[in-house]
């Protein structure tokens, strides 16, 4: 299957009004989200949402000396509303993957431990499909999917797609009704650099939305026997319970799904790596009809 390719206190404002303008220009830019994912086997939302409003005027070029605070934020908040509908959390009875981490890095799910946990899902497809870990479901058949937004609904969900060598399972819930899906972007093209959101449920603190950049692209790690090789690596905060969660980029598109972090001596690293989403591409064609 192919698999895609971390503040210093002082002197904070020439750096941070250069990070501002940057988000700002990328924010300002071209925000194409809800494309068609018909590519994929997967049904677009019905409805596209309306393109994202920035404040009035010209958008700064980037490396502008001069940013609007309101733009940035508002751009920020449309892009979390667009993605945060679509974020689930998972609870799974019995054990998890089965594998356990090794010289530091550990699976953000708990392997083999209490008989039910929580971790975190994204639906990829209106209708119904939700794309996690493998790590998250283990050898569960079905699970519990519970939606963050609106009603807040819990439906049960099977299983229908494992890819264990990615650390990669697909479920079905079980209803007819249309679900709000997130845009799949693409990993090849995600760059060191990229401003990014880690989006789930640490601890059982739902929606949590945490901040970054990618440190790198195709970072390789072994992981209880198993060899990633093009992991994405971020300093936006993850821990247990964030598995299976979607990691976002500027443009509101879910570029890979956060899996695993350094936790060396038990000591939080401020590390995490989460699965290129093209990685999920057999697995999601496999399973739509």
């Amino acid at each position: 299957m192919k698999r895609n390719k971390e503040f210093a206190v002082t002197n904070l404002f020439w750096p941070g009004l250069f990070v501002f303008a940057l988000l700002v220009a990328a924010l300002a830019s071209n925000f194409s989200l809800f494309k068609s994912m018909g590519a994929r086997g997967f049904e677009a939302i019905p409805t596209p949402a309306p393109p994202i409003q920035m404040s009035a005027g010209a958008a700064p070029a980037a490396g502008a000396a001069a940013a609007d605070p309101a733009a940035v934020q508002s751009g920020v908040n449309q892009v979390l509303a667009r993605v945060l509908p679509s974020v689930v959390s998972i609870t799974r009875s019995g054990p998890g993957g089965g594998r356990r981490g090794a010289g530091g890095v550990t699976y953000l799910a708990p392997s083999g431990g209490p008989s039910e946990s929580t971790g975190s899902g994204v639906i990829v497809d209106a209708r119904g499909y939700v794309l996690t870990t493998f790590q998250t479901v283990g050898r569960a058949s079905v699970a519990k999917v519970s939606m963050l937004a609106g009603t807040q609904r819990e439906y049960l969900a099977d299983v229908v797609g494992v890819d264990a060598g990615s650390d990669l399972a697909l479920l079905k819930i079980r209803s007819s009704r249309v679900f709000t899906a997130a845009v799949l972007g693409d990993s090849d093209r995600c760059q060191v650099g990229d401003i990014i959101f880690a989006v789930g449920n640490p601890f059982g603190f739902n929606g949590t939305v945490t901040m970054g950049i990618v440190s790198s692209n195709d970072r390789k790690i072994n992981i209880g026997g198993i060899r990633y090789p093009d992991l994405i690596q971020t300093d936006a905060a993850v821990n247990e319970g964030n598995d299976g969660g979607p990691l976002v980029n500027i443009n509101g598109e879910v570029i890979g799904i956060n899996m695993a972090c350094l936790m060396p001596d038990h000591k939080y690293s401020g590390i995490g790596f989460a699965a290129p989403i093209n990685s999920a591409a057999d697995l999601l064609a496999g399973q739509a009809p």
